[in-house]
């Protein structure tokens, strides 16, 4: 955390995605109000736990103030070892949660997009009338999922692959999209940015995805950190002083 403020990253939100997770991101975030805010979620290499207390004790969690999203919360057909079917259902309970408190939502989706369309469709039928509904968290779709998703209401998570050489594909995306809906995250300590393949991740490295931002747009970086910090102050509904109440 110091060398990420060090470098000019003034907030994080802490991702917890399992109930085994929550009460280290709630510890987190109450220990640094001002710079740390918490997600909790149940990611979909979770989903077989998903059980009706589970989704009760989340729900009143997510009412606490150190809480500014749902999430991890989604889709994954690539490495989940839990089946779609046991997925979906779970997935759409969440979002529907998501919309019902009236807290944003953070999406996980790996070659899972075929299926993560028609249920943000049948949820979120219209695009929120300011802001966000949520982020599709390392977004890793074409650019008719991204063009989808903007014109739903959701934010883009822009992370270290925007780095590496082979993705001509998602930057095209990203580039298409438009920076009005792109956050700036990590995944910290997967998917670090090229520079440090291979090594664990962390915060410190938004600089570097800043800058791939800042080439991708022909603009500077202070103009990437300035409109991609705003969309995630909207869209986490953030203050200096941490959530807005």
């Amino acid at each position: 955390m110091s060398r990420a403020e060090s470098l000019g990253v003034r907030r994080l939100v802490e991702i917890a995605d399992g109930p085994q997770e929550w009460a280290q991101a709630l510890s987190l975030s109450r220990a640094r109000p001002r710079f740390v805010r918490a997600a909790l979620g149940l990611h979909p290499y979770h989903a077989d736990q998903f059980s009706e207390e589970l989704f009760s004790a989340l729900s009143k969690k997510t009412l606490l103030p150190e809480v500014a999203a749902i999430g991890e919360i989604g889709l994954d057909y690539a490495k989940s070892s839990i089946a779609a079917d046991i997925q979906r259902p779970v997935f759409e309970r969440l979002l529907s949660l998501s919309k019902s408190l009236k807290k944003p939502c953070v999406i996980h989706c790996r070659e899972a997009y075929q299926d993560m369309i028609p249920i943000i469709e049948k949820i979120y039928p219209h695009p929120p009338e300011s802001g966000f509904w949520g982020v599709v968290h390392c977004f890793s779709g074409g650019s008719p999922e991204a063009a989808f998703l903007k014109e739903k209401g959701f934010a883009l998570g822009v992370d270290g692959p925007v780095t590496y050489p082979k993705n001509n594909a998602l930057r095209e995306a990203l580039r298409l999209a438009g920076l009005e809906c792109l956050v700036l995250e990590t995944d910290s300590p997967y998917l670090p940015p090229q520079s440090s393949r291979g090594k664990r991740n962390e915060p410190s490295a938004i600089p570097e995805i800043a800058a791939k931002v800042a080439d991708l747009f022909c603009v500077s970086i202070s103009h990437v950190a300035e409109m991609t910090t705003r969309n995630a102050v909207t869209l986490f509904s953030l203050t200096d002083q941490g959530v807005v109440k």
